[in-house]
């Protein structure tokens, strides 16, 4: 006989779906807000108040409930209006548009009992009376309660006022789940059930289980004895403040250790340090801060959803995070590295790429990994999704940012790096945070961290995906990131993918542009370092300078005054005189030795004046003292004192003492500096081990949690060390040479002073040296297109009919531009206005005239200039005077390479190859150590006769339209073995098509 029986559930499956899915307090916080949206709020908040008992206030403007809501949905557990997709009605939306449902499974709710025990609702919808509730969620911890052994307390309201006088009836209502109320049978179901908990907890206190001693049943009863709920906790909600008369606020009581770090007057030790920084770090950017509200996008438009996260100190409050504090994509303008575009249903990658703060001029495309099976079949498909990545060199050295910039730069990736998933413009938990690595950014830097060049904590980045547009990228029933479905990994494989190739195409130690512009950065930056430390000695010099010019302006007249006045009265009789004015001449030549400046600028500007006073004052000084030194000379020579010695030890003594006076009172100056720059010195090293220490801590963790395996973690170590060695030694290094340098009493002060002035020298001298030299390169480069246009007039004056080329007209032109070309090559270049011709100009006319034009240089030297049909068949459209000198150029110096070489088979073959032209000759080639230096202006190996300006202009002209040329260095696939150089012409035509 075949029976049926139902499901059933206890009351513990509430406690199972939600505050044990929730992984943890802002995981918790963020399901609320997104009920908030689905409920139509523009505002919602998360109120921590202080006091004896700190209570927790989640507040929106929503549409609200009514009572007949609450009972028939939220106490429901997996409501169908989420499932049906039922549209909310237009009177509910707050004059919204019509919003995406983020809650799919109808118990985001109950993530309420992740922040505290203790719960009141208070709920109002428009025209409806308030709604409110009590509840506390440890009930649903009890495995032996059915659902129907529960009942929760409720009450309708006109104003949030009535609600607070009826909390204790409600608590006494509340409290009958645990002791069972007037109904005898559910008394005892429920008395057994609370017991069966109780000796269940004192069993495992008695083991030993580290777990509170005070029964369940009890705790709950302590809790409700009193009710700590207060009307200040809803204050700032709308409907309290009549500002609004509709919306949802859910008061939480006994608050978790999370929240309770949030109040101003927590103790600020490392765990609460820790829970405050990932509390910001998941709710700093709960609304996508990375949209371009000027660009359509693929997103559901998502009007203005304001969060705020408030802590209250007494009446005072304090903002945590919040709209108002949360970055934009504005701010990461910019960023040196910069990915920016959408991956459509195929995986394909199309978008802007910036490289070392350069935009790339053709649109990126990065397709997903040849091995990856995507799928796009309707149930499994990732779907279409917005990428935006944007990261910097975070080596001061390597950056291409001024410093305020990278600095700010460098905050800003301190608070908001991470690379988040949103859907349609929310934070899909828990992507974004630090101990997340979805997409293994952190394990392939693991391996190379150079190559894979992104870093988690030094990136910028986002997935955008909505729920219309990617429905098969659903949450996991934790609400801890995306179910692990097929479309989850499809968007995975595709997302490491373009990071990996990203990576090692535009900004990774592998990439062309890294390995071109990063040198030239290094040493920009180190001249730019070099050039702000002397602007700052400079500037400290000159306050120094303007400072004590002040004070010796007012100190060197009155000097004078003195000195002049001591000169006058001046009289010497006997030896007793000569000692006091020998006493006199020095306390005042110390004074003046005082009073001296040094490392006056050459440029005084307006302290001109000032300066020349001070330095006439102090000259005058100097004269009166040689007067009382001459002086007293005279009267030693005519007192012969009878016993010089003594005077002499006397002086000697007065002296010996005021050269030892000055050096105590340079010691005295040097042990202060020394003191404080030793204390600051051991404050940084600390710093900076400090630092280290933080920044292996997450990869150590990252091992324990079995995430990384050995090697992978100890070469992240190893990276970690590189680079922090390489910060240190900018830092620290310099240091120790300056010490180096002073133990063997070299004047840093003077030299830095001395190649500062001279630097302002040799630059002034440069800017005149580049002027001369602009001037010399425009005529070397005016010679050499002239002399090639020469040779061009000549054989066309050639080729004409001998009744034509004898005419007194062609000898007429031949001699004038003969004279013209002369002139020109010693004056300036030539410049010619007028309307340039473009037309179709092919392969077979530009072999037709070099064949011409070099015919009796081939014979001459035995060469064979050949052209493949492909070539002849090819079209470009360009300036005939652009294309031909660069064909001229090449033909002309494979000739003369060719003319060095062995007297045989001398060839080039003017060839085809792909979308290439080909320039090829069978003669020696370009060494390997001159490819890079071959297009460089003034470069040359020719002997004789060489200006190094040809290949050069061949680079330019073709640049000018739009044209490119390379030197192929692996010949296996070119037409010859000798030089070839291949050119991408621009819009050309092959074969016809």
């Amino acid at each position: 006989m075949i029976e049926t029986a139902p499901f059933q559930a206890r009351a513990r499956t509430v406690d199972h779906l939600g505050r044990e899915q929730i992984a943890d307090t802002p995981t918790a916080i963020s399901e609320l807000w997104k009920n908030s949206y689905d409920a139509y709020a523009k505002e919602v908040s998360l109120e921590i108040y202080d006091g004896q008992w700190p209570v927790a206030a989640l507040l929106d403007d929503g549409h609200g409930m009514t009572k007949a809501e609450f009972v028939e949905r939220w106490l429901v557990i997996g409501t169908e209006s989420k499932a049906t997709g039922s549209v909310v009605p237009l009177d509910d939306r707050n004059g919204l548009p019509l919003r995406p449902k983020l809650g799919q499974k109808g118990i985001g709710r109950l993530s309420c009992a992740n922040l505290g025990p203790l719960l009141l609702l208070v709920s109002k919808r428009r025209n409806a009376k308030l709604v409110a509730a009590l509840l506390d969620w440890r009930l649903f911890e009890n495995p032996y309660l059915n659902f129907a052994d529960l009942s929760i307390p409720h009450i309708e309201a006109d104003s949030p006022e009535e609600i607070f006088p009826q909390l204790n009836d409600m608590a006494d209502i509340l409290r009958t789940n645990v002791t069972g109320g007037a109904d005898a049978a559910r008394a005892a179901r429920v008395a057994a059930a609370w017991q069966a908990v109780d000796d269940l907890r004192a069993a495992e206190v008695e083991a030993g289980h580290p777990l509170p001693t005070t029964l369940p049943s009890k705790a709950i009863l302590d809790g409700l004895s009193q009710i700590n709920f207060e009307p200040r906790h809803l204050s700032a909600w709308g409907v309290a403040k009549k500002t609004s008369n509709q919306g949802t606020a859910l008061l939480v009581g006994n608050i978790n250790y999370d929240l309770m770090v949030q109040l101003p007057r927590s103790v600020p030790d490392g765990t609460a340090k820790k829970a405050q920084e990932k509390f910001f770090e998941t709710l700093s950017s709960f609304v996508d801060p990375f949209v371009d509200p000027s660009k359509p996008t693929i997103l559901a438009k998502n009007p203005t959803f304001a969060y705020v996260v408030r802590a209250w100190d007494g009446n005072r409050s304090r903002d945590i995070v919040g709209s108002e504090k949360q970055f934009d994509r504005r701010m990461l303008d910019g960023l040196e590295h910069m990915i920016d575009g959408v991956v459509d249903a195929s995986g394909i990658f199309r978008g802007k790429v910036k490289a070392f703060g350069t935009i790339l001029p053709e649109v990126v495309e990065i397709a997903p990994p040849a091995d990856a099976k995507i799928s796009r079949r309707p149930g499994s498909t990732a779907g279409t999704f917005l990428l935006f990545v944007a990261s910097m060199e975070f080596t001061k050295a390597k950056t291409t940012l001024p410093a305020m910039e990278y600095e700010r730069y460098e905050q800003l990736a301190e608070k908001y790096a991470g690379f988040m998933i949103f859907r349609d413009g929310l934070r899909v938990l828990p992507y974004g945070r630090t101990d997340n690595d979805f997409f293994e950014i952190e394990s392939r830097r693991s391996k190379h961290a150079g190559r894979e060049f992104w870093n988690h904590r030094q990136m910028f980045g986002r997935i955008a995906i909505t729920r219309e547009g990617n429905p098969n990228l659903k949450d996991k029933a934790g609400r801890e990131g995306l179910l692990d479905n097929e479309a989850a990994k499809s968007l995975k494989s595709i997302v490491e993918n373009l990071l990996r190739v990203s990576a090692r195409r535009f900004f990774g130690s592998d990439s062309a542009i890294r390995k071109e512009v990063l040198p030239g950065i290094e040493s920009d930056n180190k001249n730019r370092k070099a050039a702000e430390q002397r602007a700052k000695l400079r500037q400290r010099q000159g306050k120094q300078f303007r400072s004590r010019l002040r004070e010796t302006g007012k100190a060197v007249p009155t000097l004078l005054r003195e000195v002049s006045d001591y000169v006058v009265q001046l009289e010497i009789r006997d030896e007793v005189d000569v000692v006091e004015t020998q006493r006199a001449l020095e306390t005042y030549k110390d004074r003046l030795a005082d009073l001296r400046i040094l490392g006056a600028p050459k440029e005084l500007g307006p302290l001109q004046n000032a300066y020349m006073t001070y330095r006439e004052g102090f000259q005058s000084v100097q004269a009166k003292l040689d007067t009382i030194a001459s002086s007293l000379d005279e009267a030693v020579e005519r007192i012969s004192p009878a016993n010089p010695r003594d005077l002499l030890n006397k002086q000697a003594a007065r002296l010996s003492n005021q050269v030892r006076a000055r050096i105590i009172s340079w010691k005295k100056n040097i042990e202060a500096l020394q003191k404080a720059e030793f204390e600051r010195v051991s404050k940084l090293a600390s710093e900076r081990g400090k630092i280290f220490q933080i920044d292996i801590e997450p990869v150590l963790a990252k091992f324990d949690r079995a995430d990384a395996n050995y090697v992978e973690t100890s070469k992240t170590l190893e990276a970690l060390r590189d680079t922090h060695v390489e910060d240190n030694a900018q830092i620290f290094a310099p240091y120790v040479a300056a010490l180096e340098n002073l133990t063997e009493s070299i004047d840093l002060e003077h030299l830095a002073t001395f190649g500062a002035d001279e630097n302002m020298e040799l630059r002034s001298e440069l800017d005149r040296l580049n002027a001369l030299a602009q001037l010399g390169i425009a005529v070397e480069i005016a010679g050499h297109e002239l002399q090639a246009y020469d040779d061009i007039l000549g054989a066309g004056l050639r080729a004409l009919p001998d009744e034509v080329r004898n005419s007194r007209a062609a000898q007429d032109i031949a001699f004038g531009f003969e004279g013209l070309t002369d002139q020109l090559r010693i004056l300036t270049p030539l410049r010619l206005a007028g309307r340039k011709i473009q037309r179709w100009i092919t392969g077979d006319e530009i072999f037709g005239y070099v064949s011409d034009f070099f015919r009796l240089i081939m014979l001459r030297n035995g060469i064979s200039l050949e052209a493949t049909d492909a070539f002849r068949a090819m079209r470009v459209f360009d300036q005939q005077s652009r294309l031909v000198p660069v064909f001229i150029n090449l033909i002309n110096n494979s000739a003369y390479w060719l003319s060095t070489a062995g007297e045989d088979g001398r060839r080039i073959v003017l060839d085809v190859a792909g979308t290439e032209v080909i320039v090829s000759d069978n003669g020696p080639g370009v060494p390997k150590e001159d490819v890079e230096s071959l297009f460089t202006l003034f470069f040359t190996r020719k002997s004789a006769g060489g200006r190094g300006v040809g290949l050069y202009l061949c680079k330019s002209n073709l640049a000018a339209g739009g044209h490119r040329i390379r030197y192929v260095a692996d010949a296996t696939a070119m037409p010859l073995a000798g030089a070839n150089f291949a050119i991408e012409f621009r819009g050309a035509v092959f074969d016809g098509r």
